[in-house]
């Protein structure tokens, strides 16, 4: 199963907030917010109301290319 469609079934919903990204992805929202701001962040984020959020196909994208390596 690819990372995208577990992660939508996980959430139920295609948007993550940057909370939830950065539990997927291992890191401390602080170092989002520092990769963010330099730029380097690999997963495109946006802002919705307060919140940062991301599509679920990108998020499960990362994932997968992290498992398998670049495409």
């Amino acid at each position: 199963m690819k990372a995208s469609m577990f992660l939508a079934l996980k959430y139920d919903r295609m948007f993550l907030r940057l909370e939830e990204i950065c539990a997927e992805i291992d890191i401390s929202v602080g170092t989002a917010r520092n990769k963010m701001s330099a730029g380097t962040f690999p997963i495109p984020t946006r802002k919705s109301g307060k919140h940062v959020i991301a599509d679920v196909r990108d998020v499960g994208k990362y994932l997968d290319d992290c498992r398998l390596g670049p495409a």
